[in-house]
């Protein structure tokens, strides 16, 4: 195949495949300026682009060709997201649940980044106690329960009502500290993500 025969397939091919997208725009606008993206020149009297030429001699889009029908629906799964939208809007968050659940979050990363660290090492002399993590979980398995539990912490503190809020994530930190002061008592390091 020769440097020009392969040329002229790609123009053609090029061509082709720009053809629709250019029809697809030209059906946009009115008939009578289907094609001003072609011609576009400046004008002081509109302030925006407008085209040369008459609008006579401009082509429009034939619509039955753009008209298209769907022989069948095609079947797919659907969702209602009502249940979200009935959620509030805005949710009323103190300064001290924010604090409470940032406490939280910091106590549940270093929680995770300790259990890391032994799942890293082979869990040797160790052995996770979180019975939801089994006794020597994976790094993946414990970046997933990190992430797990952490959304469902603050999504549960979130939809609570505010007088109860602050129990809820109190009690989550404590559960946390529990946990990472058993693993210092145990020699594993303190260790930030």
């Amino acid at each position: 195949m020769t440097r020009i025969t392969a040329l002229l397939l790609a123009a053609t091919a090029l061509g082709g495949w720009l053809t629709p997208s250019v029809a697809q725009k030209a059906s946009r606008g009115p008939i009578l300026r289907a094609a001003s993206y072609i011609y576009l020149t400046p004008t002081p009297f509109l302030g925006s682009m407008t085209a040369r030429g008459s609008h006579a001699m401009r082509p429009g889009p034939d619509r039955r060709a753009l008209h298209a029908v769907a022989e069948a629906v095609p079947a797919r799964a659907s969702w209602s997201t009502e249940p979200l939208t009935q959620l509030p809007a805005r949710v009323s968050w103190t300064p001290a649940h924010t604090a409470l659940a940032s406490a939280f979050v910091v106590t549940l990363l270093i929680d995770a980044a300790q259990t890391r660290s032994l799942a890293r090492q082979g869990w040797v002399d160790f052995r996770e106690a979180n019975p939801l993590l089994g006794p020597r979980p994976s790094v993946g398995r414990v970046n997933s329960y990190t992430a797990l539990a952490g959304l469902s912490v603050l999504g549960a503190a979130a939809v609570a009502p505010p007088r109860l809020r602050p129990w809820l994530l109190g009690a989550a930190v404590a559960v946390q500290l529990f946990t990472i002061q058993g693993s210092v008592r145990q020699g594993i390091p303190i260790r930030f993500p």
